[in-house]
């Protein structure tokens, strides 16, 4: 394993499965993790055992629900103040929704959380990214993008056709779209950002839905691979020396894989940014050309 004594990691999303997972190696390899979490007794859990696993690291929690853009930004600004640099962020936590459910600001959840709140929580923590000698931003994003082909961003709300899954895949393209259009924007600096598909996993994905979800995850979960293996590939991102400098790319069992033609239009992940931007009210300045980011 590679060793990340002395490295700052925050991981979105790490109190279950994938994102616990990744939590832990990280913690055996030495990082010092902050762990952005909706849930604060998950959360001081996760803190314990991750101390117990490695005595020598700092571990960290942010309070945050991604899907409140207030709340995204006080977790951004409680990092931003401890000055320190970011070696890593790990855009991991992620929702599925059987129900229609719209966020007060009329926009469809899966959509807020899984998209909206990383885009703005990578905005603001790109300060601390560029104080890295060497950054990575890892997007946690899902095959599930095949199930939706392009961006409804005149209906975020999904006020016709919700299909829980389809907009489960709708937000999973945005995350693999944001990538293309950030990393676009980092060329000639020190930071790669790249995104993965972490396979079928047996997590909690979606089980806040109802029993005959918990039900079908059972009956599944032989089929599945299991958190570790899950997290196989957001730690090769994380860690590994062999994808130091590459940016761009979607990964799929620690290699690159080539995406359908959506999952790679440009001219729609500069749509998705454009309207992203207005959605979460506004974002710092320095990505509105690749010439304003710091060589």
């Amino acid at each position: 394993m590679q060793d990340m004594s002395g490295k700052t990691v925050l991981i979105t999303g790490p109190t279950n499965g994938i994102g616990r997972a990744t939590a832990v190696n990280l913690a055996k390899a030495g990082a010092n993790l902050h762990l952005l979490c909706r849930n604060a007794a998950k959360a001081r859990t996760l803190q314990e055992d991750l101390r117990k696993v490695n005595p020598e690291i700092e571990v960290e929690v942010l309070l945050c629900d991604l899907g409140d853009f207030a709340s995204v930004r006080q977790a951004a600004s409680a990092f931003e103040a401890k000055g320190l640099a970011l070696d890593v962020l790990i855009n991991n936590a992620g929702i599925l929704n059987t129900k229609h459910v719209v966020r007060p600001d009329g926009i469809e959840e899966m959509f807020a959380v899984n998209h909206l709140g990383h885009f703005l929580l990578t905005h603001l923590l790109m300060p601390a990214l560029l104080r890295a000698p060497a950054a990575r931003v890892v997007v946690v994003a899902s095959g599930a993008y095949l199930m939706c082909k392009t961006l409804r961003l005149d209906d975020l709300a999904w006020a016709k056709g919700f299909r829980p899954l389809k907009a489960y895949g709708h937000s999973k393209l945005a995350n693999i779209l944001f990538m293309r259009a950030l990393a676009k924007r980092l060329e000639g600096s020190a930071i790669t950002v790249n995104a993965l598909h972490p396979g079928e996993v047996t997590t909690g994905l979606g089980r806040q839905n109802g029993w005959w979800v918990s039900a079908l995850h059972r009956l599944a979960s032989p089929f599945f691979r299991n958190p570790n293996q899950g997290a196989a590939t957001s730690l090769y991102l994380a860690m590994s020396p062999d994808v130091e400098g590459l940016s761009g790319e979607y990964f799929d069992d620690c290699k690159v894989e080539v995406t359908k033609p959506w999952g790679a239009d440009m001219n729609m992940a500069e749509d998705l940014w454009t309207a992203s931007e207005a959605l979460v009210g506004g974002v710092p300045s320095l990505f509105n050309s690749k010439a304003e980011v710091p060589k």
